[in-house]
């Protein structure tokens, strides 16, 4: 590392290595150099675009589209009871149907009605075998197509010009076919749709044929079968007994509830005589005639109590003027007595007539009783015929029900042979028509896209080429060994850091070449040979320790001592500091809190107050980082100084570092205090000691006793040279 710029015109550096960032400028300076050939290649491309669009035959695409749906209706559907499904085709089934599309059997169909044989666009022997066709016949790497069936030899160039796809969520199958000539383009995919509806249909009929010829001998076995099952019923009937009356029931059971009818009327008849016949009885005890109501209701009886009404009016009538021992009141008594007599005695006809009744009902009961019983042993005997009969009967009603459902599913599958009775389950929803605009050459399409393709990979490729030869690398300080005397450290006009994990770095203009300390490494002794060496060699030692410190760690810590008479011991520090911010994250920390002067002038000038904030108010918790760190006001460097407390920090410090190295490259403490540098000195990678070579040595003697190995000399030149850096 040097503390000054080198400006070599040379493209590489010496001392230097890529640090693995792209370098934008010089890929713009080799597109720029290198532009003749971008434009010549973007042009040659552009032309033969243009050339090949309007040479190359134009190719026309026609397009059909089908749907997919179930075309089935009431009057053609199998089953009529069950309702028309729903069930849209699945993804499944859409693709099946784009494969039926593109078989090799629709396509002869097609081929065979197109009548494409001797057309040179689909015909290979239309204009005869080519060399390379008969070659390969003639070592048998292929058939030869003059002996292949018209349709055969053309089914390549035929599915090189098919195109069938389904777009995304429909069930729209989007037929497209490319020729040169537009008519037939169109035609060749109506063709297809119509070929393919015709196979759908055609499929369906062949199933229905196939229906009805396996169900003809089943029909015909089933009807054989169930005459025979019937049969054998009316056999087993007719030896048993067993026929069937009302309500397809046998006759002794039939009989049998007929009995049991009449024995409920009958008993319900014989309580009823019982009861009047007991009613009229107590009404004749407590002579109440006139209350019974069959003999209230009898014609005789009212034309009595008539007579008796009449009688009596006329005994009243006589009693006025008559006695009762008078012969005509005595004669009206005696009528009255008999008309009573006849009332009564009718009353009593009445009973006893109820009471035969019951008699009668009662003989009834018993005489269906013992019928009833005599039918029931009768019924029960013919139970046993009747289970068999009944299993005779079932047998044949399932033969009947089998033989009824397969002779209409006949009847159907004889009806869905006809061409009009099978609709296919696609239609054709757009037909193809001779498209007036070719589909291939997209002339402006293909044009741009050749003109955009060739400038793209001539511009990449000559990105590539320098990607590869290392040229477009931003090269990075690479750690140096101890150079040859003859040696000396070159430097780019102008470098460029990346800091990891910190803040961007952006290219800065070179900046005007400070003076410099001559900063030199020395080892304990001195030699005639060191002493004779340039100050730039010296400085290639420091920058060789720096680097690699850096190569070890991510933050370098270096520690510059100012002995009492180095007097431009922080000029030297602040002129490290600045040539270190050139590659990196740097900062300078001014340790002693007196410090002022110079220092702060160059580094951080402020006109309002005495002292900024500083190390030893950050250490003694009054100021915070971003109050203790200023900025370089001629360059990128950072700048902590002492700060205005006056109390001990030196345990603080410590942490301090610790923090700044998780943000900064370069750390460089400065300090003049003998005491604070060797408390701190075992805290840094490097400690540089500055000052008169008696005490300078002293000091690093002190401090490889203290267990610090890596303490070196620093010279100072002039004080007029310190003060000017």
């Amino acid at each position: 590392m040097s503390f000054g710029h080198s400006h070599d015109d040379a493209g590489s550096v010496r001392g230097e290595i890529s640090n693995g960032e792209i370098d934008l400028g010089q890929i713009a300076g080799a597109l720029s150099r290198r532009r003749r050939i971008v434009i010549g290649v973007t042009l040659a491309a552009f032309l033969g675009a243009l050339v090949f669009v309007n040479v190359v035959k134009p190719r026309y695409t026609a397009e059909a589209r089908v749907l997919l749906e179930n075309q089935e209706s009431y009057l053609t559907r199998a089953d009529k009871e069950r309702a028309d499904p729903t069930a849209a085709p699945d993804a499944e089934a859409v693709q099946s149907q784009i494969q039926m599309l593109t078989s090799r059997d629709l396509a002869r169909r097609v081929l065979k009605s197109l009548d494409l044989q001797g057309n040179t666009e689909f015909d290979p022997i239309a204009n005869g075998l080519g060399l390379g066709a008969k070659i390969g016949v003639m070592l048998g790497l292929s058939r030869d197509p003059s002996k292949l069936a018209p349709e055969e030899r053309m089914l390549d160039a035929y599915f090189d010009k098919l195109l069938v796809l389904s777009p995304t969520k429909t069930r729209v199958l989007q037929i497209e076919f490319s020729s040169r000539d537009p008519d037939l383009a169109a035609r060749a995919a109506n063709a297809i749709a119509s070929f393919y509806i015709d196979i759908q249909r055609e499929a369906k009929r062949e199933n229905a044929r196939d229906a009805a010829q396996s169900l003809s001998p089943l029909v015909a076995d089933l009807r054989e079968r169930l005459s025979r099952a019937e049969a054998k019923v009316e056999a087993f009937r007719s030896r048993s007994g067993l026929f069937a009356g009302t309500n397809n029931m046998t006759i002794a059971t039939q009989q049998l509830g007929d009995l049991a009818n009449q024995l409920s009327i009958s008993r319900t008849a014989q309580a009823d005589a019982e009861a009047k016949g007991r009613l009229v009885r107590d009404m004749l005890r407590q002579n109440r005639v006139g209350e019974i109501p069959d003999v209230a209701n009898n014609e005789m009886i009212r034309r009595i109590g008539e007579q008796r009404v009449s009688l009596r009016a006329q005994l009243a009538l006589e009693s006025r003027t008559l006695l009762p021992g008078h012969p005509r009141i005595k004669e009206l008594q005696a009528q009255l007595a008999d008309l009573d007599a006849d009332w009564r005695r009718a009353a009593e006809r009445t009973a006893r007539t109820l009471e035969n009744e019951a008699h009668i009902a009662s003989a009834r009961v018993e005489n269906l009783a013992r019928a009833m019983e005599e039918q029931k042993r009768v019924a029960g005997a013919a139970g046993a015929d009747e289970v068999q009969l009944r299993e005779l009967e079932r047998a044949a009603r399932v033969l009947k029900d089998q033989l009824e459902a397969d002779s209409a599913k006949f009847q159907e599958a004889l009806a869905r042979e006809g061409p009009k009775a099978s609709p296919a389950d696609a239609r054709v929803i757009q037909r193809a028509v001779a498209p007036p605009i070719p589909s291939f050459p997209k002339k402006v399409p293909i044009t741009a896209f050749a003109t955009i393709a060739a400038f793209v990979l001539s511009a990449g490729s000559i990105v590539a080429i320098e990607l590869l030869s290392g040229r477009a690398r931003l090269l990075g300080p690479a750690p140096l060994p101890a150079p040859p005397e003859e040696e000396a450290l070159e430097a780019p006009s102008q470098i460029r850091i990346a800091a990891r994990r910190r803040e961007p770095v952006f290219d800065e203009p070179e900046e005007e070449e400070e003076p410099q300390t001559n900063l030199a490494l020395a080892p304990e002794r001195r030699t005639p040979e060191l002493e004779n060496r340039s100050p730039r060699t010296f400085r290639s030692g420091i920058v060789g320790k720096i680097d690699a410190a850096r190569m070890a760690t991510l933050s370098v810590k270096v520690l510059m001592v100012g002995c009492a008479d180095a007097e431009c011991s922080f000029d030297s520090a602040v002129t490290l500091s600045r040539a270190l911010a050139r590659r990196g994250l740097a900062i300078i920390v001014a340790a002693d809190a007196q410090a002022q002067g110079r220092l702060y002038d160059r580094l951080i000038p402020d006109l309002e107050r005495a002292r900024p904030l500083g190390l030893a108010d950050l250490a003694s918790g009054a100021a915070t980082f971003g109050e203790a760190i200023h900025r370089d006001q001629e360059s990128r460097l950072h700048v902590m100084p002492g700060g205005r407390s006056a109390a001990e920090y030196d345990q603080d410090v410590e942490p301090v570092l610790e923090a700044l190295a998780q943000t900064y490259d370069f750390i460089v403490f400065a300090t003049r205090d003998y005491e604070r540098a060797m408390f701190l000195a075992p805290s840094f990678d490097i400690v540089l000691v500055s000052g008169a070579e008696p005490a300078a040595e002293a000091v690093i003697d002190e401090l490889a006793q203290a267990g610090v190995s890596d303490a070196y000399l620093l010279e100072e030149e002039s004080a007029a040279d310190a003060s000017a850096a």
